[in-house]
């Protein structure tokens, strides 16, 4: 495929995500996920994303399109992807806007809302169980074997961490920025 097809269709693949990809970025992850799949990213690029994501500033969606873009296609698929995630919302933000009072108090509007938002959280929940395996679970290894030998199938290391950051950042409030650049440091000194 030309690069110039490549583009085009990184723009149409992210165009359809910006549309449809409702409850921002942690719940357009997912759909992210399986565009990329059919785009040839892997499982642990897309990991690498997710790990990126908590260290560069942005919205998740952008740098998510901007990333797979670029892996796929370079500068102009980062560049085309990018712009495709975001034409949606700037048109649907800026129709909202226009007609936000007229609809605030509609019953059928609430419930739409009210649907959307469990399906966000599940979306949500599905990217990080898909990322979680590509992370936790070594490699090689599938979920069919953590219940034969969980130790020999789980990162004891990415398990800690994992649970250490919720715990803390859920219990204590801690900073996730702050968080973040911590496991950035251990795993700097614990894995090699």
């Amino acid at each position: 495929m030309s690069l110039l097809l490549a583009c085009l269709n990184l723009f149409y693949v992210f165009l359809k995500i910006g549309l449809f990809g409702f409850g921002g970025g942690y719940a357009m992850i997912s759909m992210i996920m399986a565009e990329s799949e059919k785009l040839a990213i892997t499982v642990e690029e897309f990991a690498d994303l997710n790990a990126l994501d908590m260290i560069i500033p942005g919205p998740i969606a952008i740098n998510a399109a901007t990333y797979v873009g670029y892996l796929n296609s370079g500068v102009w698929g980062s560049l085309l992807a990018t712009i495709g995630v975001s034409v949606p919302s700037l048109v649907i933000v800026s129709l909202v806007m226009r007609f936000i009072d007229k609809y605030k108090q509609n019953t059928v509007m609430e419930g739409v809302l009210s649907g959307v938002k469990p399906a966000a959280v599940g979306f949500i929940a599905a990217a990080a169980i898909t990322i979680a395996n590509g992370i936790i679970i070594k490699p090689g290894m599938g979920l069919d074997t953590l219940l034969s030998d969980p130790l020999g199938t789980v990162s004891v290391f990415m398990l800690i961490v994992f649970f250490v950051t919720a715990f803390v950042n859920i219990r204590f409030k801690v900073n996730p920025i702050l968080l973040t650049a911590l496991a950035g440091v251990a795993g700097a000194f614990f894995i090699r």
